[in-house]
């Protein structure tokens, strides 16, 4: 399905945290930067006790086996350290220059919407609600402007679609201004695969698993092209199978489609250096 026609993450009650490939802690399969996140370091979270030397030095750590099989980030220590008898289980005593080459690694986070107690919590808490509700709002915005766009690139005129939406035309167009050139191409894009797929599916019902597959598109872009039909209004699916709406059907006579092309916001101000 195209980007633009999914639906926006919504805040789950306890959100995963993860990093990202810039190595930031975000929210999982969002953007959205994770509230008032701290990365913990291997010290913080492993906290061994330190054996010292008779100036007060350190000479070395002590890891429990348990310690160590708990956690991935500490197995470099079974090699390194030296195997100890403890009173409950084995200990590995890690010298401390070797500690120390691994003592800030991050291991963790500290989250207060987690972490945190008492009004600190509910701060964050609803922080996070925020960051969500604004990231959705921002992902349905765009939502909009791709389908007005999408609905130009077919025909429409500022006028129909304020009537659909309760709009002024001036409106329409406000909100249809500038788009970027990312939009105006995956909708271009979006109306040349969808018209490949509603001709072949034609006017009457055809099952999803009987509908002709082109040769150049796998079997997840075929499933991800009929998905954002269905999200555009495009096409419809009941038990029987797929049924094009009467937008797809235009799309279905490619002859019959008024195209109108899209202009981005860079062609926009590209075309107004032309005429200076």
């Amino acid at each position: 399905m195209s980007a633009y026609l999914k639906s926006s993450p919504q805040s789950p009650s306890e959100p995963r945290v993860v990093r990202d490939a810039s190595g930031e802690l975000v929210y999982e399969g969002t953007p959205i930067p994770a509230v008032g996140a701290r990365n913990l370091t291997l010290a913080e979270v492993a906290d061994p006790r330190v054996i010292a030397r008779s100036n007060g030095e350190p000479e070395a750590v002590l890891l429990s086996l348990t310690e160590i099989e708990s956690d991935q980030k500490l197995l470099w220590a079974l090699p390194a350290g030296t195997r100890l008898d403890g009173e409950d289980e084995p200990l590995y005593k890690v010298p401390w220059e070797v500690w120390q080459e691994h003592a800030f690694e991050p291991a963790g986070a500290w989250l207060p919407e987690w972490d945190a107690t008492g009004l600190d919590r509910a701060l964050a808490v609803r922080e996070r609600e925020y960051r969500f509700a604004r990231q959705a709002l921002d992902d349905i915005g765009i939502a909009r402007q791709y389908l007005i766009i999408l609905a130009a690139r077919l025909g429409r005129s500022r006028r129909v679609v304020g009537e659909v939406l309760g709009l002024s035309p001036a409106r329409v167009q406000q909100l249809s201004e500038s788009p970027s050139p990312e939009i105006v191409a995956d909708v271009e894009k979006f109306v040349a695969d969808a018209t490949r797929i509603a001709i072949l599916i034609g006017t009457g019902v055809c099952p999803r698993d009987e509908l002709p597959r082109p040769r150049d598109l796998g079997v997840d872009e075929l499933e991800e092209i009929l998905d954002s039909m269905i999200a555009a209004g495009l096409l419809e699916e009941s038990a029987a199978g797929l049924k094009l709406t009467d937008d797809g059907q235009t799309l279905a006579k490619p002859n019959e489609v008024k195209r109108k092309p899209v202009k981005s916001g860079r062609d926009r101000e590209r075309a107004g250096d032309a005429t200076k």
